[in-house]
């Protein structure tokens, strides 16, 4: 994607970088013009929608690193903004990665707080995966096993594994004596695989870790938001 950078003869340097593409700019009278397929458009009007150029909405983003003590990998559990308006917050480590969206955050007192969702990376099989055993029987939809756990439920993903590569079935709709009702089957399933059945990363899945935390706030509203401040609970990790 283009972008627009700025040079100010002031400081002899480069000073910032926009996502909107003029034809032309320029200043006149104090005020700053620019022009975009033979119209003129006027900049910094305090009541215009924020971060809307040329009729076109862009997304407010900020993006910050958390890296205390750097040496050791560490938990991160929430997020807190003091802001306007709550931020949608995607959070990424060296480890691990999530997201908060804005409808997710409290207000308390003045400020908006998040809990950091568990780790979405769909490859790990952390704390949300459960063995069943192999396929005994297939019929339509309903896939038959020996035995199927207790802690298997309703709306978790079925898996099989072929030639030790996982292949979603579909999602569970119904366990009943050990027959396992699907819907949305995307790889069909095989007589006598192994299967097993996974739960939701983003609920169930494994802390969010690392020794780094890059935090990228995101607003695609076009209402003023300002943002003073932002941080996190953060505690170390022993494993």
């Amino acid at each position: 994607m283009a972008e627009t950078i700025t040079f100010s003869e002031k400081i002899k340097g480069w000073t910032s970088f926009f996502s909107y593409e003029p034809g032309l700019m320029c200043r006149l009278n104090n005020r700053f013009f620019s022009i975009k397929n033979g119209q003129l458009y006027k900049h910094n009007i305090e009541d215009a929608p924020r971060n809307n150029f040329y009729g076109q909405q862009s997304k407010s983003k900020v993006v910050k690193v958390f890296n205390e003590s750097p040496k050791d990998d560490k938990i991160f559990k929430t997020m807190v903004t003091e802001s306007e308006q709550p931020w949608k917050v995607i959070v990424k480590t060296n480890l691990t990665n999530s997201s908060i969206e804005s409808t997710e955050f409290n207000i308390r007192e003045s400020r908006w707080f998040g809990y950091i969702r568990r780790n979405e990376d769909q490859s790990d099989l952390n704390n949300v995966s459960q063995g069943i055993g192999r396929i005994q029987n297939i019929q339509g939809s309903d896939i038959e096993f020996s035995n199927v756990s207790e802690t298997v439920s309703v709306g978790d993903k079925l898996f099989q594994l072929n030639d030790g590569v996982p292949e979603e079935i579909g999602t569970i709709d119904n366990i009943t004596d050990g027959i396992i009702s699907i819907s949305g089957g995307l790889a069909s399933p095989v007589d006598g695989l192994f299967c097993f059945g996974k739960k939701d990363s983003r609920t169930n899945g494994s802390f969010v870790r690392g020794y780094y935390m890059e935090v990228t706030l995101e607003d695609d509203t076009p209402n003023p938001n300002e943002l003073f401040a932002i941080q996190s609970n953060v505690i170390k990790s022993y494993l």
